[in-house]
């Protein structure tokens, strides 16, 4: 943190980064938690409407989905769909957001 800074998005990137390992290595509550900490994070350094914020949404949503809440990475996947609308961004991880909302509010 002293590095890159407590409060930069470089630190948010970082932290949900490893946030990711976390995941992969099973510890679905820890992930959640370190991938909320870097979303405040990033919504502090460059606000809510960046693509980046809704990178860190689609991951959390992938988090919660795994944990068993569909409800709250429905949640997570509207705002990260609605921020890469407004943003005009189509491809990449945009594409996986409309994706996962699909499969998950057919569930719901």
């Amino acid at each position: 943190r002293k590095t890159v800074g407590p409060e930069s998005l470089l630190m948010g990137q970082v932290m949900s980064n490893t946030a990711l390992v976390l995941k992969k290595q099973g510890k679905l509550e820890e992930a959640t938690e370190m991938l909320e900490e870097a979303l405040g994070i990033e919504r502090r350094a460059v606000g809510d409407e960046h693509t980046e914020v809704a990178k860190t949404l689609y991951d959390l949503a992938l988090c919660k989905e795994d944990a068993g809440d569909a409800g709250g990475a429905v949640v997570c996947l509207r705002e990260a769909r609605s921020i890469y609308e407004k943003r005009g961004v189509t491809l990449g991880t945009a594409e996986a957001v409309v994706a996962a909302l699909a499969r998950l509010e057919g569930r719901l």
